[in-house]
Parts: structure tokens; C-alpha cells; sequence
């Protein structure tokens, strides 16, 4: 340990050796001592004044001498107040062609509404047409209908009882049901005295249900 302490000394005192060595050449040749150009090295450099152009600097732009690298403040916000102005004026121009969009759409719908309307009244019109001549139609086959069964039950009244059995064994139940059902009790109850047992048993039942 010693001997690294007496190592460390001697190293020390060797640079101080080698660096008054080197002064005194240095003021040899320079009739200054290099300490204090060493000193004058270190001094920072003057700035320079306002307008003046340091060396490798190229001249601020004439629109921002203050400072070459930065735009104008003022016109920074001129420029954006234009491009807000010019966004808004965008937007405006959208809106109000968005706007008119709606209103054509809105004048193509209410002309279909009221042709759908025009067509739900003629729809409306047909239909009360048709079931006024639905009625009409149905009302004259009615008449119709109940004009032949009473020419029918005006023939078999006028027959005898039965001749007019006979010919009411062969017709359908329900033609027959509708002649006993316009004739008088009288005249009917004597041709169904002739009329087939069973057959005569279905008339009398619908004619009992249809009284009823």
C-alpha cells in the first residue's frame, strides 16, 4: 500500500514537471504565458448585436427579421382565421346542399303519399262499387229463386196429393224442403201423407227446426 501511495506521488509530481516545462516554452515563444491563452480559449464569444449576421448564418427572411425561423404572429392568425372562415364556409355549402337533398326527397314523398292516397279512395270506391253490385246481383237471383219456388208450390197445390207425392220422392231434399216450407200446412201435410216415410220424416224435421 505504501508503495502504491509513493507511486502515486511520483506520477504527480512528474505532470507538474512536464507542465511548468511546457509554460515556460509556451511563453518562450509566445511572450505570454499559456495559462492565459488557455483562459482567453475558454471566454465565451461576444454576441452578436441585432441585425448583425454571425458566421455560417445565413440572413434572416425580410418578412421576420426579428426571427428567421418563425412566421409572423400576426399573420399566423390571419392565416388561421382563413382557413376557419374557409371551413365554415365549406360546411355552409354542405348543410345547405344536404338540405335542399332533403327537401327534394321529402316533395317526392308526399307526391307518392297522396298518389297512394288517390289510390286507397279509387280502391275504396271499386270495392263499395262491387259490393253494391254484389248485393244488387244477389238480391235479384233471391228474387228470382223465390219467384220459381212459388210457381212451384202454386203447381203442386193445384196437383193432386198424390201425383204431387210422387214427383217429390225423386227431387232433392233440400228443393223439396224449400216448397213444403212456402206451402200451407193444409196442402202440404196431405202430399207428405203420400210422400216416402223417411223422406217425408227429413222434411217434417227442417220445416219443426225452421219454425223454431
Amino acid at each position: 500500500m505504501n508503495a502504491f501511495k509513493r507511486w502515486i506521488a511520483g506520477f504527480l509530481f512528474s505532470v507538474i514537471l512536464i507542465t511548468a516545462a511546457f509554460m515556460g516554452v509556451s511563453y518562450i515563444h509566445s511572450g505570454q504565458p499559456a495559462l492565459v491563452l488557455a483562459a482567453d480559449e475558454q471566454k465565451p464569444e461576444k454576441a452578436p448585436a441585432d441585425g448583425e449576421k454571425k458566421d455560417g448564418e445565413s440572413a434572416p427572411c425580410p418578412e421576420c427579421p426579428a426571427c428567421p425561423e418563425c412566421p409572423d404572429p400576426a399573420k399566423v392568425v390571419l392565416q388561421g382565421l382563413e382557413d376557419k372562415k374557409k371551413s365554415v364556409a365549406e360546411a355552409s355549402e354542405k348543410l345547405a346542399k344536404e338540405k335542399k337533398e332533403l327537401e327534394t326527397y321529402e316533395a317526392q314523398i308526399d307526391e307518392k303519399l297522396a298518389s297512394l292516397t288517390a289510390l286507397k279512395k279509387q280502391i275504396e270506391e271499386d270495392l263499395a262499387r262491387l259490393e253494391t253490385q254484389k248485393t244488387a246481383k244477389e238480391k235479384e237471383e233471391a228474387a228470382a229463386f223465390e219467384a220459381k219456388m212459388n210457381r212451384l208450390v202454386k203447381m203442386y197445390t193445384g196437383m193432386k196429393p198424390k201425383a204431387a207425392a210422387e214427383i217429390v220422392n225423386k227431387m232433392e231434399l233440400s228443393v223439396a224442403y224449400e216448397i213444403f216450407l212456402r206451402m200451407r200446412e193444409a196442402s202440404a201435410a196431405q202430399i207428405l201423407a203420400f210422400v216416402e216415410f223417411e223422406k217425408a220424416a227429413k222434411i217434417s224435421e227442417r220445416l219443426a227446426f225452421r219454425k223454431r
